[in-house]
């Protein structure tokens, strides 16, 4: 760490001392900046105001930051001068005389991190590292993806869903808290922080400098915590899925209950409420839907065999077990939560057909599975909405 001398010493010459550009950011840290900035404004942008359909998008950059977070935490173990966290003043005497300073209207010019600054680091850290762990649980837990799909339960992943939501908040402040500190220290006091994370030079005596760019070093390293992630990620994506099962429709289920609106995947119901629908198929909806007794017992015996009580996916757990008076999954309270800002012009148009038709807009629903990245709203039915 820098000491009290040196601190001194910039702050008694105007802050750059007169002192010639040397190098004090290596290479490394520089490029992992932008990249995670670029990161993680695409997960939160995608987190916050993108469709469900981009999911996929939202977790390719959550693995991005998790490889960045992965390397920065190495990296402060094995990179440069000062991006070590050996580096960092973070004791609590320092943290307060630096705000104090700061609030008398000094800030000394540091080669390294300025106690406010080092702290930053670390909550930023910690945040994005939290985010991470939290979306993956979530991912596996709520949508049945990613690896802990097989180690996750859905009512686990959605707590951890709303964890990764709060974290997201946090997260937004910790970022305005990171610019605000970057803008006093820039336009306040005049330090040129943003040329040491682009150009990595600053104006400060040459025995400061850092020893090198390290980009050997660097590239080595990230190559190492991208080895690890992938790793980790395959080897828990290896365990196989016993969650969610694929279900082979019988011939006489999806002929007979196919012909008005497509064969619901049977962990949309319970057994029991199954059966009280095949049981009561001559008054279906207000429509005569009876088949013969042989085939009504088959369609049931299929039904109650791969039930919700079966699956535990978000669909299963979510609508399958819901209990509603009219047996319909449209009644679900978190059906109506999901589709609430779907004009009913949509359901209406001929692309949809009514809130039965699952498959007209989740192209997998025949799975069971209605992952977010398989939402499609049909433009035809689109374009009814928007008249509305």
């Amino acid at each position: 760490m820098l000491t009290d001398r040196t601190a001194n010493t910039h702050e008694g010459n105007g802050g750059h001392g007169g002192d010639r550009e040397v190098l004090v950011r290596d290479l490394p840290v520089r490029i992992f900046h932008w990249f995670l900035v670029v990161a993680v404004a695409v997960a939160l942008l995608t987190g916050f105001f993108g469709e469900e359909n981009l999911l996929t998008v939202h977790v390719w950059a959550g693995q991005a930051v998790a490889v960045l977070i992965i390397f920065r935490v190495m990296w402060w173990f094995a990179g440069g001068r000062y991006s070590r966290l050996s580096a960092y003043p973070l004791a609590p005497g320092r943290v307060i005389a630096h705000l104090r300073n700061v609030a008398a209207g000094r800030s000394p010019l540091v080669a390294g991190h300025n106690p406010a600054g080092a702290w930053m680091i670390v909550i930023l850290i910690t945040l994005l590292f939290g985010l991470t762990l939290s979306g993956v649980v979530a991912l596996g837990g709520e949508e049945d993806l990613g690896p802990l799909r097989a180690w996750v339960s859905y009512r686990l992943g959605d707590a951890a869903g709303e964890l990764h939501e709060l974290l997201a908040w946090l997260l937004l402040a910790a970022i305005a808290g990171h610019l605000a500190g970057v803008f006093m220290e820039t336009k306040v006091f005049g330090h040129p922080l943003l040329k040491a994370m682009t150009a990595g030079t600053m104006p400060v005596p040459p025995q400061e400098a850092e020893k090198g760019a390290l980009a050997l070093r660097g590239l080595i390293v990230f190559l190492a915590a991208l080895a690890l992630f992938v790793t980790v990620w395959n080897t828990l994506s290896a365990a196989p899925d016993t969650r969610w099962r694929q279900v082979t429709y019988i011939k006489a289920y999806s002929d007979n209950c196919g012909d008005c609106h497509h064969a619901h995947h049977p962990s949309l119901r319970t057994a029991d409420m199954w059966e009280r629908i095949v049981r009561g198929l001559e008054d279906h909806y207000g429509e005569d839907a009876t088949v013969g007794k042989k085939t009504e017992e088959e369609i049931l015996a299929f039904l109650k065999a791969n039930g919700a009580e079966f699956f535990d996916t978000e669909a299963a757990v979510r609508l399958g077990r819901a209990r509603t008076r009219d047996l319909r999954i449209s009644s679900a309270r978190w059906w109506k939560k999901r589709h609430r800002d779907i004009p009913e012009r949509v359901f209406a148009s001929a692309a949809v057909g009514s809130p039965a038709n699952c498959n007209a807009c989740h192209r997998d629903a025949e799975t069971g599975r209605f992952d977010d990245a398989n939402i499609h709203i049909p433009e035809k039915a689109r374009a009814a909405g928007d008249e509305s």
